[in-house]
C-alpha cells in the first residue's frame, strides 16, 4: 500500500464549498475514476483521506493538499491528476500527486493576498500599515473548547502592501499548523475593530504552506 500527496487548486465559487463537502466531492470524484484507492474498513467504509490544513470558507488557493493510500503499489501516481480533473467540478482541479516529504506537524506557517476594496486604496493601506506597526495586537481566538486572549504582533509578518485601481492588496505570513493556526480572519476582525471599517467583501487566497524553515510543504 502507497500513501500519495495530492495537490489541489480551489478557486472562483469553489471557495464556497465547506471543508466537509470538499471531502464528500473528492470521494465521489474518486468513485467515478479507476484510481485504487484504499477504503477504510468498517460498517461505513470510506476513502482513507486526510488533509494538512484544511481552508476556511470563502478562501481561494492554489497549494491545497490532502493524502490517500494506493492499494497498487506500481499504479503511476503522475496519473492520477489526469483521471481525476475530468470529474471534478468546476474550481477545483488537481495540480500534482507525489509521494509524501514532510508530516503535516512540519507546518509552522502560511502565506495569505488579502484584497480589500476601497475607493482611496492608498489612505486604506495606511491604516493597515499604522495598524500593523502597533506595539501589540491582540484578539480572542476561539476554540471549541474555550476563549484565550492572543498577541497577533508576533505571530505575522508583512511581505508586501499594495494598492491597484480600487482596491488594496496585503500579503502576510501568518503562524499556522496543529499547534497554532491564525485564520486571516482573525487580523481582519482586529484591523475592523482599531479603523472603525467594516469589511463588506474581502478576498483572501492562500500563496503558500510552509515548515519552519521558509520551504513549501511537499
Amino acid at each position: 500500500m502507497k500513501l500519495v500527496r495530492i495537490f489541489f487548486e480551489k478557486r472562483d465559487r469553489a471557495r464556497y464549498i465547506s471543508h466537509l463537502d470538499i471531502t464528500r466531492c473528492l470521494s465521489r470524484a474518486f468513485a467515478r475514476t479507476d484510481i485504487p484507492v484504499w477504503y477504510t474498513e468498517g460498517f461505513n467504509p470510506r476513502i482513507y483521506m486526510t488533509f494538512a490544513l484544511p481552508l476556511s470558507l470563502g478562501y481561494e488557493s492554489g497549494c491545497e493538499s490532502f493524502d490517500i493510500k494506493l492499494t497498487d503499489d506500481s499504479f503511476p501516481v503522475e496519473e492520477i491528476p489526469v483521471r481525476l480533473n475530468p470529474v471534478l467540478p468546476e474550481g477545483i482541479r488537481a495540480l500534482r500527486a507525489g509521494e509524501p516529504v514532510c508530516k503535516a506537524e512540519a507546518i509552522t506557517q502560511a502565506d495569505y493576498a488579502i484584497r480589500i476594496p476601497d475607493e482611496q486604496p492608498e489612505k486604506l493601506a495606511e491604516q493597515f500599515r499604522a495598524f500593523l506597526d502597533q506595539p501589540q495586537i491582540t484578539v480572542v481566538k476561539k476554540t471549541k473548547k474555550a476563549e484565550r486572549e492572543l498577541d497577533l504582533k508576533p505571530l505575522m509578518q508583512l511581505r508586501s502592501l499594495s494598492c491597484q485601481d480600487g482596491w488594496m492588496e496585503a500579503e502576510l505570513r501568518l503562524a499556522a499548523g496543529i499547534h497554532l493556526n491564525v485564520s486571516p480572519a482573525l487580523v481582519l476582525e482586529a484591523f475592523a475593530a482599531c479603523s472603525g471599517r467594516t469589511m463588506d467583501y474581502v478576498r483572501v487566497e492562500r500563496l503558500a504552506i510552509l515548515t519552519e524553515s521558509g520551504a513549501d510543504f511537499t
